[in-house]
């Protein structure tokens, strides 16, 4: 069985109480004229609250700014990562920078990376300034929602450059993770939706193809001889759109040149090793399979589609003649 895989690329916000509007690659240093940023030709001090390779992180992320804000801010600053339990001198640091699992409450942005708010000449701060950043992204990607975020208690915008750090949308990458040959279950939900299309069968054999179908989804239900985890569970439904798994009927696929059956596979990858992680869509296509074959091409291709080895498939569907597949081949 031959399959198509499909990494799909996912859009993350790079967050900030900033509207956001056209993209410009020009220099744009605003202009410091009637009052100074609250931050301007300062020492910064951040609390940051992390471990320590999220402080290390922040700290890089923050020194990107003590070279490059007078070019793009329009003044010069400087930050002090402040120790573990170190007050400063004020008794308040000037900016608390939290890693959080979730970051949520970030201005219109239904899912940000990192939330702070836009400072500027007129601003006045309540200190500490909030920020928070999202944790469990690689290095890189954590350098940059450090340095986006930064960039907003700097005064600068979406809009501004540069472009490169400040940008609303970004692709980031997580620390890594287990791929879907690697997981127990390739998916987010246990519990799988299955749609199931007509594509070519003719008028006068749907009945049975359908009743082919109820057998396939009867024995992956039953656990197939052990190969399907006790808590997963497959649903039939009506909506194509919606179902996690489609099965079509075709008579050709680019997946597959010859008779039989073929899966086109959709899933992220967050960690943007070249991957996927977990599937989000599976599509079998039955590339002109006989109506008396078809639940056992289904059935091998739910198993691959809930992440079972080929090498640990039951008996039934494997190395069966031509007889056996058409057949109750599962008793």
């Amino acid at each position: 069985m031959d399959r198509r895989v499909v990494v799909v690329t996912m859009l993350v916000l790079l967050g900030g109480l900033a509207g956001c509007s056209a993209v410009s690659d020009a220099v744009n240093a605003p202009t410091v004229a009637e009052q100074r940023h609250p931050f301007a030709g300062e020492t910064v001090t951040v609390a940051v609250s992390g471990t320590d390779r999220e402080r290390a992180l922040a700290a890089a992320g923050l020194a990107y700014w003590e070279e490059n804000a007078a070019r793009y801010a329009g003044f010069n600053v400087n930050f002090r990562i402040l120790e573990p339990g170190e007050a400063p001198d004020s008794g308040t640091a000037d900016v608390r920078m939290r890693f959080v699992e979730t970051v949520t409450d970030c201005g219109d942005a239904n899912y940000s990376a990192g939330c702070a708010p836009r400072l500027n000449a007129s601003t006045a701060v309540d200190r500490p300034a909030e920020v928070s950043i999202q944790r469990g992204l690689a290095n890189e990607s954590t350098r940059l929602v450090v340095q986006h975020e930064a960039g907003h208690l700097l005064g600068l915008s979406h809009a501004d450059s540069p472009q490169r750090v400040m940008r609303h949308e970004r692709t980031l990458a997580t620390l890594p993770q287990p791929n879907a040959s690697e997981r127990a279950v390739p998916w987010a939900d246990r519990t799988l939706t299955v749609a199931v299309l007509n594509g070519t069968v003719p008028a006068g054999e749907r009945a049975a193809y359908h009743d082919e179908i109820e057998y396939a989804l009867a024995y992956v239900r039953e656990g197939a001889n052990g190969t399907v985890p006790a808590n997963v569970t497959v649903e039939r439904v009506r909506d194509p759109d919606t179902a996690d798994i489609v099965v079509r009927p075709t008579d050709s696929a680019a997946c597959r040149t010859d008779a039989g059956s073929c899966a086109l596979v959709e899933g992220t990858d967050p960690d943007r090793d070249g991957a996927i992680e977990t599937y989000t869509r599976v599509e079998i296509l039955l590339v002109d399979v006989d109506t008396d074959a078809t639940s056992w091409h289904v059935a091998r291709q739910l198993l691959d589609a809930l992440g079972a080895s080929r090498e640990g498939f039951p008996d039934p569907l494997v190395d069966a003649t031509y007889d056996e597949r058409r057949g109750e081949w599962y008793g």
